[in-house]
C-alpha cells in the first residue's frame, strides 16, 4: 500500500520566503524556506537543496546565491550505468565533461536524487519527504528540525550509549529498506545521517546507484556497510561491516 502524501505538504497557491543557508556539503547547499499558503492559515518550514554549478566565472557563484564552490569531483563511479539519452551529442558532452556535459550531469543528479528519495520513502525508509524539483534548479524536501535549529548530523549529535544502540538498530533497518528498494546509498556515513527526536534520517542521495544497472552497485553497498559499522564500532557498538553486508545482500535478492 502506497504511503499517503504528508498532510503538511502545501503544493498550490503559496509564497516561499528564503530564510538562508543552514547546511553546506560537497556538491550543494541546503537552505531553509518558509512556505505560506494563500489561505492565510497554513505555513510550514521546508528545506531547499541546490547543487552548485561546476563552471562559473569569477564572482558568479556568489551572485547565484552560493557560499562556496563544489568540492566533490570524483563522480564517474556513481554516474556509470546512468542513461543520458540517445543523442550522441549529449553522450559525448558527458564523456568529455564540457560545460554542456556538466549541466546535463547536474540536471540528471537532481532528478535522480528526487526519484531515489521518493522510491525509498515509498517503501517506508526514514528520509525527508521529497516535495518537488523547484523551477530554479533546487530540490524541495521535508525540513528535519524545528524553528530553533536544524537536526544535527549523527556524527555531531553526541548520543549516549543507549541512544547509539537505538540509532544503530534504526540505521540497519533503514539501509535494509533502501537495499530492498533496489539502491545503494553509495556515500553512507555518520555525516549523511541526521538524528532528530530519537530517530535516524538518511539524507543526501544524489550519488545513489541502482544495484542492477550500476556495475559498481554491490561494491558501493559493501563500502556503505563498512563505513557505518566502523563508525558505530568506534563508539562501542557491536557493528560488523561484513555481517551487515551479508544481511543487505539477502535483502537485495
Amino acid at each position: 500500500m502506497a504511503r499517503a502524501t504528508p498532510d503538511w505538504v502545501i503544493t498550490e497557491d503559496f509564497d516561499d520566503v528564503d530564510l538562508g543557508v543552514i547546511a553546506t556539503g560537497k556538491e550543494g547547499e541546503v537552505g531553509l524556506v518558509e512556505r505560506n499558503a494563500h489561505d492565510g492559515v497554513r505555513s510550514h518550514l521546508i528545506a531547499r537543496k541546490r547543487y552548485r554549478p561546476r563552471s562559473v566565472k569569477k564572482g558568479e557563484l556568489q551572485a547565484l546565491g552560493f557560499e562556496r564552490a563544489p568540492t566533490f569531483r570524483n563522480d564517474i563511479m556513481y554516474r556509470d550505468g546512468r542513461n543520458y539519452g540517445k543523442r550522441s551529442r549529449d553522450r559525448r558532452a558527458v564523456e568529455t565533461m564540457t560545460n554542456y556535459g556538466k549541466e546535463l550531469v547536474k540536471q540528471k543528479w537532481l532528478g535522480h536524487e528526487f526519484e531515489v528519495m521518493r522510491a525509498v520513502w515509498e517503501v517506508g525508509a526514514s528520509v525527508p519527504y521529497p516535495i518537488s524539483v523547484a523551477d530554479d534548479g533546487g530540490l524541495l524536501l521535508e525540513y528535519v528540525g524545528d524553528e530553533a535549529r536544524a537536526a544535527p548530523r549523527l556524527a555531531q549529535a553526541r548520543l549516549s550509549k543507549p541512544e547509539l544502540e537505538v540509532a544503530w538498530e534504526q540505521l540497519r533497518d533503514n539501509v535494509r529498506l533502501v537495499t530492498e528498494a533496489g539502491y545503494a546509498h553509495a556515500d553512507l556515513s555518520a555525516y549523511n545521517t541526521l538524528w532528530w527526536n530519537e530517530q535516524i534520517w538518511l539524507i543526501d542521495f544524489p550519488q545513489a546507484v541502482d544495484l542492477v544497472e550500476s556495475p559498481h552497485g554491490f561494491d558501493l553497498l559493501h563500502r556503505d556497510a563498512m563505513n557505518v559499522c566502523t563508525w558505530f564500532a568506534s563508539k562501542g557498538i557491536e557493528a560488523d561491516g561484513e555481517a551487515l553486508f551479508a544481511e543487505l545482500l539477502a535483502a537485495a535478492f
